[in-house]
């Protein structure tokens, strides 16, 4: 490779095979539009290699924004159990009521369980409380299906789940339910439930049949 004389043409020699002889003439413009070109590739690969590093870079905050955001579905739960505490306030202060002189008897020859009490309402504003009652007898070490419910509902966990199911009433000081029941068998336990019209429990009471 040698320069030649004038400044503005580079003399590029390049030796082949059998000792021929080629040579290209390159103008110095020509090499400056070469490196210039160069220099602009260099350019934009860093260019596009600090994008990239950047967008990843977001990337990660934005997956770390949404792990810190994660457990704000707790906070709702909380509102939510704020709300339902309220709620249970709210019905304990309209549907306050009391169970007083149970009895209960069982009368094998006639195949019958008899049971009374008086539904109290404690409610000073003499606000008419509604609902449904559920009686269901048991005993200790019985399952769950040789239980006797009455009036028949579907249960979970013991609860009756079809509120409507039971036996309605309405009082507003206090009223004496009675009832006789259909059964062969005798049982420890009397559980009475008592639900609102809109189905929440606002009574449970349990009572032992082995003195009465």
């Amino acid at each position: 490779m040698s320069t030649s004389k004038k400044l503005n043409k580079i003399t590029i020699i390049v030796i082949q095979d059998e000792r021929r002889l080629c040579s290209f003439k390159l103008s110095t413009s020509f090499l400056t539009i070469c490196l210039v070109i160069l220099i602009g590739l260099i350019i934009v690969s860093f260019t596009a290699v600090l994008f990239h590093n950047r967008l990843g870079s977001l990337n990660k905050e934005e997956l770390t924004a949404r792990v810190e955001t994660q457990p704000k579905p707790a906070v709702a739960k909380n509102t939510e159990s704020v709300a339902d505490s309220a709620k249970v306030n709210a019905i304990a202060q309209i549907y306050s009521l009391s169970i007083e002189n149970f009895e209960a008897r069982f009368n094998l020859t006639k195949q019958s369980f008899r049971y009374s009490f008086l539904l109290k309402n404690k409610n000073s504003k003499n606000t008419t409380a509604s609902g449904y009652i559920f009686v269901i007898l048991k005993s200790e070490g019985l399952e769950l299906e040789n239980w006797l419910v009455n009036p028949q509902t579907v249960l979970l966990n013991g609860v009756p789940q079809n509120f409507k199911d039971g036996d309605p009433f309405s009082i507003i000081k206090h009223k004496v339910i009675n009832k006789n029941i259909t059964t062969q068998y005798t049982y420890n336990t009397c559980e009475i439930f008592v639900f609102s019209n809109e189905g929440d429990l606002v009574l449970r009471e349990t009572f032992n049949l082995k003195h009465q």
